[in-house]
């Protein structure tokens, strides 16, 4: 079984943007095309820091004035270590990946890409900031734990944002988690079950919670990058024209800039570790070195 590497808990930091990660973007890139390049990231950045500047006037301006600040001095050489940073999620996302990459090229068809929305953490806007995000990742760490699949479940954290534009007062925040899980059928129908708990499943006008999806793994570079993501996406919702609820097919950017920017504010409080999922990792890391 080939080694994977454990990475610290704030891997920006600790690795800057050297020549030897632009050669895994280039390998990334040969079969993920639309894996972003440096430049992207730094085009990126400078949309979010003209974001922050500009809805700072309209929101708390101290906060993303110096966010904005800190996403501006941001260098490939020299990263900040922000979650709401582009460059440092470019440079996270270049460890990660090959971090797992031959792992689950080895195991592929050992493993299935699962989806987790936890529809009874649904976050109004208006209470995102204040919204504490670790007691909801423990307890799907101890229901993952206890369910006790034999291999390393991994992936990671993100929040989308659901814009109900024909009734604004409804738009909200929906957590998930995208993890690659060791394709255990028992195992798996356990965290279905789980996933179907009454309480996880709120009524939502006109439309039918779907809190798990299960995936085949036909790209593990793309199943990995799926998992680690840099930005938090608007599912945009509308009344069709007979009066049916129905969503945009294809997430986009989040358009109102005030909530773009609440959004870069929160990354920014959030940690690569808390961003990251993984149980059994670390047992797996001593299974390999013994």
């Amino acid at each position: 079984m080939k080694t994977y590497r454990n990475y610290p808990r704030n891997v920006t930091t600790q690795m800057a943007f050297r020549p030897e990660l632009e050669k895994l973007a280039k390998k990334i890139r040969e079969v993920m095309p639309n894996f972003e390049t440096k430049e992207d990231a730094l085009k990126e950045n400078a949309i979010r820091v003209g974001t922050l500047r500009s809805a700072g006037r309209k929101l708390d301006k101290k906060v993303c004035q110096q966010l904005a600040d800190k996403l501006e001095s941001c260098s490939p050489e020299e990263p900040c270590g922000s979650m709401a940073c582009s460059i440092c999620q470019h440079i996270r996302r270049l460890i990660h990946i090959p971090g797992w990459q031959s792992y689950i090229e080895e195991h592929q068809d050992e493993y299935v890409a699962v989806t987790l929305i936890s529809y009874v953490d649904m976050v109004p806007n208006k209470k995102l900031l204040g919204w504490d995000f670790d007691a909801m990742k423990e307890r799907y760490r101890k229901a993952i734990s206890r369910i006790g699949f034999s291999l390393p479940v991994i992936g990671g954290f993100e929040m989308d944002y659901h814009n109900y534009s024909h009734a604004p007062e409804t738009s909200h925040w929906m957590p998930h988690f995208h993890l690659l899980v060791p394709n255990e059928p028992e195992k798996i129908e356990r965290l279905h079950h789980y996933m179907l708990r009454g309480k996880n499943l709120h009524a939502r006008n006109g439309r039918k919670n779907r809190p798990f999806r299960k995936d085949r793994i036909d790209n593990p570079v793309r199943a990995l990058s799926y998992c680690i993501s840099g930005i938090w996406m608007e599912h945009v919702w509308f009344r069709n024209e007979e009066k049916e609820v129905k969503k945009r097919r294809n997430p986009i950017r989040i358009s109102d800039e005030r909530i773009f920017a609440k959004s870069l504010v929160k990354l920014d409080r959030m940690s690569d570790g808390q961003l990251t999922f993984g149980v059994n990792v670390q047992a797996m890391r001593k299974k390999i070195s013994s």
